[in-house]
């Protein structure tokens, strides 16, 4: 219990360390910045291409197809902005990653870490994507196989439920762990080991974020603390695994 608690409370220390680091807060700031970038821009082609195209399709002589192709039109606009709400979550930690990175440097420096190999664009993009790649195969399957399990036989969700949510919480933390770890160039076996070894505190680190998503945008805004958080948890865990190793001889 004690581990699941050190993951758990990663959260609000890592706000607390970002909040008195100032050179991080232009990169905190860049994630929100983005994801409203690109949901007004989603909003503004659902308002200007998406309804006029809508309207026009349906639009006839009467003045009922005329009021339906209206109503239709608008309602586009409602769809689209939704999904742009959703693609732009999506698109956010993405198009944010630099900014991120930065504040992953920042935080390290501020921990004293233990200094880390430079590692290339095309090397940080390719662990991160074998990681990312890795992360979906280990994840996503259960979780799905868990939900079909729930329609076949209604009564397992009792089971199923805690688990699926113990993954969900689990899926979080290996991706905000994934800043840190691959800008130490450490491979997708080696994060396997990692997470699997600290699984306690993985798990609570992934539930305090995952809290986090029950408020709209919480998940953007917390991005950067999650980053931060992530950060120090690594640092945390693998000092405390030297120490423990240092004991033992």
């Amino acid at each position: 219990m004690r581990d699941f608690w050190i993951g758990f409370r990663a959260l609000f220390t890592g706000f607390r360390r970002l909040s008195r680091l100032p050179k991080s807060y232009p990169y905190a700031l860049i994630p929100a910045v983005v994801f409203a970038v690109l949901e007004v821009t989603f909003v503004t082609l659902s308002l200007r291409v998406l309804s006029p195209w809508v309207h026009d399709l349906l639009a006839g002589q009467s003045a009922v197809r005329n009021f339906g192709a209206s109503a239709a039109s608008w309602l586009s606009v409602a769809a689209g902005s939704v999904l742009g709400w959703f693609l732009a979550a999506l698109l956010t930690p993405l198009l944010s990653a630099p900014a991120l990175e930065r504040i992953v440097g920042i935080v390290e420096a501020d921990l004293g870490a233990s200094p880390r190999r430079a590692l290339s664009t095309m090397g940080e993009f390719a662990c991160g994507l074998r990681a990312t790649a890795l992360g979906v195969a280990l994840f996503v399957p259960p979780v799905l196989a868990l939900t079909l399990l729930e329609f076949a036989v209604p009564v397992v969700s009792i089971i199923t439920t805690p688990l699926k949510l113990a993954l969900g919480a689990l899926g979080v933390s290996w991706n905000l762990l994934d800043y840190p770890l691959t800008l130490r160039g450490i491979g997708a076996r080696d994060r396997v080991a990692f997470v699997k070894a600290h699984s306690a505190s993985a798990l609570g680190f992934g539930v305090a974020f995952a809290l986090s998503f029950w408020l709209p945008c919480c998940g953007i805004l917390l991005l950067p603390v999650g980053v931060a958080a992530a950060t120090e948890l690594y640092d945390t865990l693998t000092r405390a695994q030297l120490e423990r190793q240092l004991d033992d001889r």
